[in-house]
């Protein structure tokens, strides 16, 4: 075991780990979508464990598992992390409807469905955000470091290239050469919503739901749209559009301006700043 890494040389160990794994996947993986996604998603839980318990020491101490951030659920940025992606992804499609390059034909039944997928995705999303956000984020910076925000965020993005370059089962409507640069910005400004949801919770649970809904959403709707050009819909929303991009980018860029306020809201246990002031009377 090594003992003596900095954080940011963990997170990097970590991350190339991860991609090695991610890579593996595609390989040597199953042929079939739904399998071969699910594994894909494993690969960050699988390199936070090596990183804990194989490559240092940290997973057999308390703190070294504390740093995820599960043990607290972070109840009050739950609301956020519902309400934004959804009204991201809503004003994405709808200004796609609006400009014609898509149509609805929703189920009766769409809303109960979203609620369940919602769910669906959330426990899929722990796997991913206990290496991105819970593992790697606090490696590569302090609460409010807007530049570790992005970094995660864009390194997040590009664990994904291999599924998306390699294979069909991700994102394959369009061009790569202009879907895949917006998908990175997308990422990237998801990374610094992300990372204020995981900085002002202490929790890694809001990034969860967050991301599973964004998930969850963008599925839902893209099964209910009635889309003749594939392409098209693909340049202006979902994960690869010019629509969703600038949802993301807005988003991100009101939370960002509130990172300096969030420098300190996090204790090396996940507790806010203020909680611990009042625990000892000052």
């Amino acid at each position: 075991m090594l003992r003596s890494l900095a954080n940011w040389q963990k997170g990097v160990i970590f991350y190339v780990l991860t991609m090695i794994m991610a890579l593996a996947v595609v390989i040597f993986g199953p042929d079939r979508e739904g399998p071969l996604q699910i594994l894909n998603m494993l690969t960050p839980t699988v390199g936070v464990l090596l990183m804990l318990l194989v490559v240092t020491p940290d997973g057999y101490h308390r703190s070294g598992w504390a740093g995820l951030a599960l043990h607290r659920p972070g109840w009050r940025a739950w609301p956020l992390a519902l309400i934004a992606p959804t009204a991201i992804l809503c004003v994405s499609y709808g200004v796609a409807w609006l400009v014609g390059v898509l149509s609805w034909n929703f189920e009766q039944d769409f809303v109960i469905n979203l609620v369940i997928t919602i769910l669906i995705n959330s426990v899929f999303a722990i796997f991913e955000e206990i290496g991105w956000r819970g593992y790697l984020l606090p490696h590569f910076g302090a609460p409010g470091n807007f530049g570790a925000a992005l970094l995660v965020g864009f390194l997040h993005g590009v664990w994904h290239l291999p599924l998306m370059l390699m294979t069909t089962a991700y994102n394959p409507a369009g061009n790569r050469l202009i879907t895949v640069p917006i998908f990175l910005a997308v990422l990237t400004g998801a990374g610094v919503i992300y990372a204020y949801l995981r900085w002002t919770s202490g929790s890694i649970w809001p990034v969860i739901i967050a991301h599973g809904t964004f998930n969850a959403v963008l599925g839902s709707f893209a099964a209910a749209a009635v889309i003749p050009d594939a392409a098209a819909a693909a340049y202006l929303t979902g994960e690869t559009g010019l629509f969703t991009l600038a949802g993301v980018g807005i988003t991100a860029f009101l939370l960002a301006r509130r990172y300096p306020s969030v420098r300190s809201v996090e204790s090396d246990e996940g507790q806010p700043a203020a909680a611990r002031s009042r625990g000892k009377g000052t």
